[in-house]
């Protein structure tokens, strides 16, 4: 064996037993008792990198709620996040979505597993792909539509001109171009593997607006929102509502409005705040009531197991982090991103938003970690 191998094989051997023991401190994890101080040591770790001007965190732990915010909501001011601070939620709200869809489906008012075709086939042309598509396939990421049609992509660059497509990508096509193309529905994979598909998603919230003759704003108001007094997450944002709306940076650190949505709101056009967020969640993993019972059909695993109706499953990593039973989303768009997950075991939930298109699913498991091995003090956390 020549040296170069047992040197290869040495650092091998090294990086297994590293992997292991940082496997065993995350199950072996001592309860200081003071969740909030765990909370703020983990977020000031990811600050340090200069990636998050501002940032909202908000727990949900035995029955109490932890609200705090880091940073800033504007680099030209100095005025720390706090629960009532607005953020873009991003592909979070996806998760709402589907709870539009949950709720419809519990009302008898659709069936999860209705097709386009009995459900817009005698309105518009489908191709025979597009026809066998179902809710339940849209709401799991399995309908083989792509993540945007390439013919909408092309569509979208065109109508933007000399501006760049990337900074506001939803506001060029009209929902008239999502429904043209399922027509021919080119791109579309043979449905039931899982690939996750913005177009997929933001379909289901036109689907369901022709289904039941509203616009789907107004519908997830109405469904989930308003039953939980989650008044301050909308997509068209009241001018209170807007002001407290923090300013947005890209990933390199530049200022740049909300992204609006011409068509495929339902993938990613909410806006919310931790408060809001933290309603949501507490409302999931209640007794008894409507949230609670729609949370229990949707983080149930589909098909793969990848997805439940709008629900992330636990990936590697979260595992390897503890966080073995959480449903989770996260979203990112130009200038914001968010995190949120629950654990129905512990009866517990993490919301992460932040003010720049930085990736928060590093933080958002940390402090799930933290939720799910640390303790509150004995005295209650302050908001």
């Amino acid at each position: 064996m020549t040296i170069a191998a047992i040197v290869l094989a040495l650092l091998l051997v090294a990086a297994i037993c590293a992997m292991l023991y940082l496997k065993w401190r995350m199950a072996n994890t001592p309860d200081r008792k003071n969740l909030a101080a765990a909370i703020d040591a983990e977020v000031a770790k990811h600050m340090k990198s200069g990636r998050f001007p501002g940032i909202a965190v908000g727990v949900f732990k035995d029955g109490k709620t932890f609200i705090k915010g880091y940073g800033t909501v504007n680099k030209e001011i100095s005025q720390i996040p706090d629960g009532h601070t607005v953020f873009q939620i991003a592909s979070v709200s996806k998760v709402l979505t589907a709870s539009l869809l949950q709720a419809l489906c519990d009302e008898g008012v659709v069936s999860m597993d209705a097709t386009l075709g009995e459900l817009l086939g005698a309105s518009m042309a489908l191709s025979p792909s597009a026809r066998a598509v179902t809710l339940r396939q849209l709401a799991t990421h399995t309908s083989g539509f792509p993540g945007i049609p390439e013919s909408l992509g092309d569509k979208a660059r065109q109508m933007a001109g000399d501006d760049d497509p990337l900074l506001n990508p939803y506001s060029y096509l009209g929902r008239e171009f999502v429904f043209d193309y399922l027509a021919t529905a080119e791109g579309q994979r043979a449905a039931g593997r899982f690939e996750y598909s913005n177009f997929g998603m933001g379909l289901l919230g036109h689907v369901l607006e022709a289904v039941t003759g509203r616009d789907y704003e107004s519908l997830v108001r109405e469904k989930v929102l308003a039953p939980l007094g989650m008044h301050s997450t909308a997509i068209a944002l009241a001018p209170a509502t807007k002001a407290r709306l923090a300013q947005g940076y890209t990933g390199k650190g530049l200022p740049t409005p909300i992204w609006t949505f011409a068509a495929l709101a339902g993938a990613g056009a909410y806006s919310s705040t931790a408060e809001d967020m933290l309603s949501f969640i507490q409302a999931s993993l209640a007794d008894h009531g409507p949230a609670a019972q729609r949370f229990q059909s949707m983080c149930v695993p589909q098909f793969g197991g990848e997805f439940g109706i709008g629900w992330a499953q636990p990936t590697f990593l979260h595992r390897f982090f503890g966080n073995r039973g959480v449903v989770w989303h996260n979203g990112m768009v130009a200038g914001y991103a968010a995190y949120l997950s629950i654990d129905e075991a512990s009866k517990s939930g993490v919301v992460i938003l932040t003010n720049q298109a930085s990736a928060t699913e590093m933080l958002g498991m940390m402090v799930m970690r933290q939720v799910r091995t640390q303790s509150w003090a004995s005295s209650p956390p302050s908001n």
